[in-house]
């Protein structure tokens, strides 16, 4: 008689970028945030939609899951919660008359799940876990960082086997995600997610506010950080987050008096220009940001002195500080996971509930878990101007032609194979152009996604050159570190190069990605650059997750050429391409 496998179905939700993910016998066969199906940005709602394409993709049916593994304790730190309680009455309150309540049990019920087992993982310990398999050293270092979970914003422990073990935790109400978010407000990106922007900021400015910076958030000589509540009243703030029409909002997280007197400026309001003052202290938040979590790190690799570092949370996608991590700590591997925000918990929750020291991602690339492009039918677009339409039978015969496309200048957009979890395009979801084009970054950003002119692109990298290109590099198959380009480079490359001469790149390997490798190679051959452009395929809007929202994402956006598997489809009678 056949041994039934054990599978185990992660889910995270309630706090934004609700997700879910499969492990079926110690395999990562599946994992999709709910925002690519629902489109609405950062969905906190139930992950039902997630849920689905999961067991569609196994060809498992409600009734064959075993485990359901929740990445949330709410009895963790449980005397932590009480005295809190007891301290601020009224905050506690108003968090709890607030509160975006599902029910678990009528959900499950609701789907058809009927699990052996319900397991609940504390937050963090999620996050943890679900960049616990990244690196392959047995005893690697494991940090997770961001705003609050399960009263938690950051842990530090290492892999040991099957298990977790845990040195330092930072309890709420001291938050280095906190800081970052309240500062980002106070620059006037008011906005769920909005931290990118000033992470983006931040390469036009000097760091003239770090000393200011150095009086909100303070190293703890223990482990981790304290905030100076005068600046940040986090604790007097704890119902400022709120999840309204299955979105996050977050209000007002800084003292506005207090912070005006220190600083000198007041808040940004949204609809005002950015200028100097707004870029130097964008650098300084940045600048103090990298000195905390350095500072962790380095606390961290004395407890646990291993060669690798995993990291997880929120934070970790800030990747201008995961770029310098070998220069500013004694590591000297580092693995981000490639959804670090709350989407990966759902991995994290159910690899913990796995209980296995060898889980695996299917297809061997552990963002590449979503659906392929031939799992969404294809059906006719009512496109509002002519198009025309080729098929390629051949998979270089389809390099060739894209690289002809993009060396006119041309942008495409890409949908090949199975979508991306996390918030980085990996060649499967992609919007790609000539990096070489002096004037792409001014058109890509204004005309195809409609955002801030001082945003910068990503580069997709063949690894093999790498080097090459970038000073102290190291491998970043999920998009995300930064590095400075090299000097030689910058001229040949300025579509990706930042004002302060970096690029985030993607490192791009055949084993795991055999066509966007071929794709990136065809390219060097053609040019001598051996990589490419490469943003996210959506304009303000969710990744674009079906062949439909490719085609209604193409339909207003400035893109030429629409690749979805072996099909091109063209624009016609607009003379829209930039010459190389």
């Amino acid at each position: 008689m056949a041994k039934t496998p054990l599978t185990v179905l992660g889910i995270s939700y309630s706090h934004g970028d609700s997700s879910a993910a499969l492990v079926v016998d110690g395999v990562l066969v599946a994992a999709c945030e709910e925002e690519r199906f629902s489109r609405k940005k950062h969905d906190a709602s139930f992950p039902r939609r997630a849920i689905e394409y999961c067991l569609s993709h196994a060809k498992l049916a409600p009734r064959d899951v075993k485990v359901v593994a929740v990445a949330r304790k709410p009895n963790n730190a449980l005397f932590r919660k009480i005295w809190f309680s007891l301290k601020h009455p009224n905050v506690t309150k108003k968090v709890a008359g607030s509160k975006h309540k599902i029910s678990l049990a009528e959900e499950l019920q609701r789907m058809g799940l009927r699990p052996r087992r319900i397991e609940k993982v504390e937050h963090h310990l999620a996050h943890l876990w679900s960049a616990r398999f990244l690196a392959t050293d047995e005893e690697t270092a494991l940090f997770s960082f961001d705003g609050l979970g399960d009263f938690v914003s950051a842990s530090a422990g290492r892999a040991n086997g099957p298990r977790i073990d845990i040195f330092n935790r930072v309890y709420y109400p001291h938050s280095l995600g906190f800081f970052y978010s309240a500062m980002t407000q106070y620059l006037g990106f008011p906005y769920f997610g909005d931290e990118f922007k000033v992470m983006g900021l931040s390469a036009y400015g000097q760091p003239t506010y770090l000393k200011e910076m150095r009086e909100i958030v303070r190293e703890d000589e223990k482990f981790g950080f304290k905030l100076n509540f005068e600046a940040l009243p986090i604790a007097k703030s704890i119902g400022a987050f709120e999840v309204r029409n299955d979105q996050p909002h977050v209000n007002t997280l800084y003292a506005s008096n207090f912070l005006t007197q220190l600083l000198g400026i007041p808040p940004r309001k949204a609809e005002q220009p950015l200028n100097r003052m707004h870029w130097d202290l964008a650098k300084s938040i940045q600048t103090r940001f990298e000195e905390i979590a350095s500072h962790c790190l380095n606390q961290l690799h004395k407890k646990a002195p291993s060669d690798s570092i995993a990291l997880a949370g929120g934070c970790a996608h800030n990747s201008v500080w995961v770029g310098k991590i070998l220069k500013q700590t004694p590591f000297k591997n580092v693995w981000v996971a490639p959804a670090s925000h709350d989407a990966g918990i759902a991995v994290g929750a159910a690899a913990a509930a796995s209980r296995r020291e060898d889980l695996s991602a299917e297809g061997g690339h552990w963002a590449l878990l979503g659906p392929s492009h031939d799992e969404s039918a294809h059906s006719p677009f009512p496109f509002s101007f002519e198009v025309s339409e080729r098929s390629f039978a051949k998979e270089q015969a389809l390099c060739d032609w894209m690289v002809d496309c993009l060396t006119k200048g041309q942008i495409l957009g890409l949908v090949q194979g199975r979508m991306e979890f996390g918030p980085r395009a990996l060649g499967s979801r992609s919007i790609l152009a000539d990096p070489r084009v002096a004037d792409m970054k001014e058109r890509l950003n204004s005309r195809v996604k409609h955002r801030e002119a001082f945003r910068p692109f990503a580069a997709s990298v063949l690894w093999e050159f790498q080097q090459d290109w970038f000073n102290d590099s190291f491998y970043a198959p999920t998009m995300e570190a930064v590095f400075e380009v090299k000097t030689s480079s910058r001229n040949q490359i300025p579509g990706v190069v930042h004002s302060d001469n970096s690029c985030r790149i993607q490192s791009v390997k055949k084993e795991t990605q055999p066509f966007f490798w071929r794709l990136l190679d065809t390219f060097r051959k053609k040019t001598g650059v051996p990589m490419l452009i490469n943003t996210s395929f959506n304009d303000c809007e969710p990744v674009v997750c079906s062949q439909k929202d490719a085609m209604a994402c193409f339909s207003h956006a400035d893109i030429d050429h629409l690749i979805i598997g072996n099909r091109a489809i063209s624009r016609l009678g607009q003379e829209i391409a930039l010459t190389a």
